[in-house]
């Protein structure tokens, strides 16, 4: 059936105030050069990548709100808290980039990271208490922490740039909650796999990369073909912002059309429900963004520090009292 040239009309106008009314995402367009010399650092095949200051997180954990769980952090374990600080008082603009691969091993989380050396984190681990050993060649740092389960010792390479490579391992199913310590050989073999082919060839990654806006303090975008959640989900990507509150967007493909359905039946029955929560809760829940275009699922956030209390407050039982923290 031809529709007629007005109701086409109509509906062309409709559009464009529905996308100039809705949820407007801003993109940083192509990899800079900076970005793409740190993600060439890291091999290619992954499910997800991500970056930003990290810096700026850990800060945002110390003087937001959550600054009252770092305590409990602190208990469980010890120096952590003094690690993160050491980072941000030596390298306050610390570039990161970082993957995730899904493989036969589980979850393979690496990034790299410039602005910081071996003697900055002999220092860090100095001040936090942590054990350090340093290869004779000042390339590699194998770095002690003591954690609830057990000790954790992370691994880092000097790369011949100047940034220093790491990673860690989740094995699933899980068999230990302790990772596997980071050792020299995985790192150098890292290095290997990115010298045959790197991370700027996950193609659909670095599309995504260019559609998220990477000014934030934390971005990352995936793709899930080739793990377990392909059958639910394709393409993702979002941001996280930390000013005077945390404020995040996410954008996601659902694949399974029932599931998508069901996501926006639910958000407006969600937010009418929102006044059981209490009133600053209910405000946070009534404030979510949600847009939807075919497949592509969008929702946007943002919280204030006062709303951010009142959450934790409500969480406290759940964290073993933690809200009761100064």
């Amino acid at each position: 059936m031809k529709l007629p040239g007005s109701l086409v009309l109509a509906a062309l106008v409709a559009l464009a105030g529905c996308e100039k009314d809705g949820m407007p995402e801003r993109s940083s367009g192509a990899l800079r050069p900076p970005e793409a010399a740190l993600l060439a650092h890291l091999p290619a095949g992954n499910a997800l990548l991500f970056g930003g200051n990290y810096l700026r997180l850990q800060d945002f954990l110390r003087s937001s709100p959550f600054a009252r769980l770092m305590g409990s952090v602190e208990q469980l374990s010890p120096g952590m808290t003094e690690w993160s600080r050491c980072f941000l008082d030596t390298s306050p603009d610390l570039d990161m980039m970082g993957a995730v691969a899904y493989g036969r091993d589980g979850l393979v989380m690496r990034y790299v990271m410039k602005g910081f050396d071996v003697a900055q984190l002999e220092r860090c681990a100095a001040r936090a208490g942590f054990t350090v050993r340093v290869d004779p060649d000042r390339a590699y740092a194998a770095i002690d922490m003591t954690g609830p389960l057990g000790t954790i010792t992370a691994g880092y390479l000097a790369l011949a740039d100047g940034a220093l490579l790491t990673r860690t391992v989740t094995q699933l199913p899980p068999t230990t909650l302790v990772p596997p310590p980071t050792t020299r050989a995985d790192l150098e073999a890292d290095v290997a796999a990115a010298a045959r082919e790197n991370a700027t060839a996950d193609a659909t990654l670095v599309a995504e990369l260019g559609r998220v806006d990477r000014r934030h303090a934390m971005w990352y975008v995936g793709d899930a073909t080739g793990t377990p959640l392909a059958d639910k989900v394709g393409r993702v990507r979002g941001w996280v912002d930390l000013d005077r509150g945390l404020a995040f967007e996410l954008s996601v493909e659902i694949v399974d059309r029932a599931m998508a359905d069901e996501i926006a039946r639910g958000i407006p029955e969600l937010k009418r429900q929102a006044g059981a929560l209490g009133k600053e809760v209910g405000d946070v829940v009534r404030g979510l963004r949600f847009e939807r275009k075919g497949d592509r699922l969008r929702f946007g956030l943002t919280i204030s520090d006062r709303q951010l209390e009142a959450l934790l407050d409500q969480m406290a039982p759940f964290m073993g009292g933690a809200g009761g923290m100064p």
